[in-house]
């Protein structure tokens, strides 16, 4: 008995290569249509990248170089005269009393604006000082902090002072001063 199903094995073919071929052609057929799906996808994605990019606004696609204006003092006796206070504050697209207030906090001074143009520090402050203190002012109320671009707006969202870029959308709280 034995004997017989050795022979009846040997006599019906083998189904395990026909299995294992017909599973490797199912497998390369998988692969090929995966693949046509993905091109299919990655066109589509770009198609989707491009549309985008044509929704953006004008300003995010700008290079332009945005150059940091540099304060213009001297010191005079026991104060520290900031000629171009005034354009300083109207080139970095800020309200005069802003950059007042956040100087003011920086330096713990007391100061007036004389003739409507510079600034006028009672101390001995150095170029740099000053210098440091608008970069700071410049990164912090001026300069977008997802984009670093200076297309921003200080806007007030539910009483609390936020920058708004107008470049990439992003919205900053600012700190109080």
């Amino acid at each position: 008995m034995v004997k017989a199903k050795k022979e009846q094995e040997k006599s019906t073919p083998s189904l395990k290569g026909i299995d294992a071929k017909a599973s490797k052609s199912k497998d390369t057929e998988t692969v090929v249509s995966k693949s046509k799906d993905l091109e299919k996808l990655d066109l589509d994605y770009n198609k989707l990248l491009d549309r985008l990019y044509m929704a953006l606004p004008a300003k995010t696609k700008e290079t332009t170089r945005f150059e940091l204006p540099r304060a213009q003092s001297i010191i005079q006796g026991k104060q520290t005269i900031w000629k171009n206070f005034v354009k300083v504050a109207k080139d970095l697209n800020r309200d005069t009393d802003l950059l007042y207030k956040f100087v003011m906090k920086e330096i713990s001074t007391s100061s007036t604006i004389v003739n409507n143009q510079s600034l006028v520090l009672n101390g001995v402050f150095d170029y740099n000082k000053i210098n440091a203190i608008l970069d700071k002012f410049i990164n912090t109320h001026v300069l977008c902090s997802a984009c670093k671009k200076p297309d921003t707006q200080i806007v007030s969202q539910k009483n609390i002072k936020v920058l708004k870029c107008t470049a990439c959308g992003a919205v900053t709280p600012l700190p109080k001063l």
